[in-house]
């Protein structure tokens, strides 16, 4: 996935790009998680927002090009993030991120953090009919 400025600077696109079978599993999950339901995905869109208004941060030019036939190294240099792939990629920079421990408080913050951990495990542990066959 990739995520960047879109059209003007309130609007970010995001791609999916790899079609692998992991990201195919997150993407399948993400709508089922608790995480995922209004409130706090609500709390934490809000407060990234109110972040970039505060910290005054520029999005960069859109882009309209088709990303889906560039290079990663066509995209890094024109300021194209790819977006985690895996869970685990995603935990890492969720547990990373200052403004998440500020939006959600480390009671919360903490307890999400280790149950997706175990979950990340989890899935990882896991061997699937497909693997087998």
């Amino acid at each position: 996935m990739m995520v960047c400025p879109y059209d003007d600077e309130r609007l970010l696109l995001i791609l999916q790009v790899d079609h692998s079978r992991v990201t195919g599993w997150l993407a399948s999950h993400w709508g089922n998680d608790e995480f995922a339901r209004p409130s706090p995905y609500a709390a934490m869109v809000l407060a990234a927002g109110l972040e970039g208004i505060r910290e005054e941060l520029d999005p960069g030019e859109p882009h309209r090009e088709n990303l889906y036939v560039t290079t990663e190294d066509e995209r890094r240099k024109t300021g194209v993030d790819t977006l985690p792939r895996t869970l685990g990629e995603a935990l890492d920079a969720f547990a990373s991120s200052d403004l998440a421990r500020r939006t959600f408080g480390e009671t919360m913050f903490g307890a999400w953090l280790a149950y997706k951990r175990d979950e990340w495990l989890a899935y990882l542990n896991h061997v699937s009919d497909w693997e087998r066959d």
